[in-house]
């Protein structure tokens, strides 16, 4: 993708509080979320022009499949404008980012929302495994487990074998994040937990026990984009998106995975390397993805991950701090939600404005999202890269 666009700017937004809210409906969950997030940057709904909704199982799990865009921003009266639903796995509410920036960055409209929303909890919990499954090309192996934890596994295990990891690593990776949630008032789960305590959890599927896995979770997350021209006229300000691209997989062994071919687009179309990001929001799903996308973004050499985990690299204090947010397996994963309220994580972080979280003098910051399974490729990914 070619990096000449117009400047895209955070004007604001919020992340709501990420649990399992059995007694309220999605657009219970979103409406205050879309209300802060206007608030937070300074525009009323009047001035939207284009609007964004990333989910993705309010079809199976909800009964809307067609038109849950429109009915959620009606909440807070935006209406009569272009609303579209994005439907792709884990980077639904990444990808509704990603058509929100270029709607901007290409001149279409001056003021875009882009809303990720996701209710997972279901009386019949059989129903979001199976609902997960439809992400995927594979048939789940067992009932009551995501088909991804089969999968996730599997690279952990291929993992082991070609760099030496071990279970204590992603023990403490799981740990670090748990510890950076435990400063995230909106993270799912805040409790700390020691290596030896992941470990000793129970197991899920080798090496994988459940400290280490994402569980099921709702919420919702959402961001204002402006044009600099919008930005100037009513004195708005925040970090500039200076790089979003999407990839899809195409599971060839001989090809560089998705995540991979998104953060190399990235990093050419903010003309910078991987050595200059500050901090970084990957997806997670389980601990062992983290040292994966870290490698796959070029943020280390491939088997690299591990040393910069056992050195503290990527805890908050260390060079490249990691999941600040406390990542999926411990702020949550409410699907559609997760890559916009990573995206605002990174915003946070870069103005300063991540409390106890906060990365001294972050300036450059990118989130990446993997969404669905293609064979073993992730069906899509999506990279930004956000500068102060």
């Amino acid at each position: 993708m070619s990096s000449a666009h117009n400047p895209v700017i955070v004007a604001g937004g919020a992340v709501g509080k990420f649990g399992r809210f059995t007694d309220q409906g999605i657009a219970e969950i979103t409406a205050p979320v879309l209300a802060a997030t206007l608030q937070h940057a300074g525009v009323d709904a009047s001035r939207i022009q284009v609007g964004f909704v990333g989910n993705a199982f309010g079809g199976t799990l909800h009964g809307q499949e067609s038109v849950l865009g429109q009915i959620l921003l009606k909440t807070v009266d935006i209406d009569g404008v272009p609303i579209h639903t994005i439907k792709n796995a884990c980077s639904s509410g990444s990808d509704a980012v990603h058509l929100a920036w270029s709607a901007v960055a290409f001149g279409q409209v001056d003021c875009a929302l882009a809303l990720g929303a996701e209710k997972l909890t279901a009386e019949d919990r059989s129903a979001t495994f199976k609902a997960l499954a439809t992400a995927t090309d594979r048939v789940p192996t067992a009932p009551g487990r995501s088909v991804f934890m089969d999968v996730n596994a599997e690279r952990a295990q291929r993992y082991m074998t070609a760099y030496g990891a071990t279970a204590r690593h992603f023990a403490m990776c799981a740990a670090k994040n748990r510890n950076h949630a435990s400063m995230n008032e909106r993270a799912s789960v805040q409790e700390r937990l020691s290596v030896e305590e992941v470990l000793e959890d129970k197991v899920v599927i080798e090496p994988l026990t459940r400290s280490m896995c994402g569980g099921i979770c709702d919420g919702a997350a959402a961001v204002v984009l402006v044009s600099a021209k919008l930005a100037s006229k009513l004195g708005l300000s925040g970090p500039r998106i200076v790089a979003s691209a999407v990839a899809t997989g195409v599971n060839n062994p001989s090809c560089e995975n998705a995540t991979s071919r998104a953060g190399a687009l990235a990093y050419e179309q903010a003309n910078i390397g991987p050595e200059e990001i500050d901090v970084a929001e990957v997806h997670d799903p389980t601990s062992p993805q983290e040292l994966f996308d870290i490698e796959d973004l070029q943020l280390a050499k491939r088997g690299g991950a591990i040393a910069l985990l056992e050195e503290g690299q990527t805890s908050l204090g260390g060079r490249l701090p990691v999941n600040t947010s406390g990542g999926l397996t411990a702020r949550g994963h409410p699907v559609g939600a997760t890559g916009v309220a990573q995206i605002l994580e990174i915003a946070e972080q870069l103005n300063g404005q991540a409390g106890r979280r906060q990365v001294d003098g972050a300036k450059i910051g990118l989130a990446q999202m993997a969404g669905g399974l293609l064979g073993d490729d992730s069906a899509i990914a999506t990279v930004h890269i956000l500068e102060r």
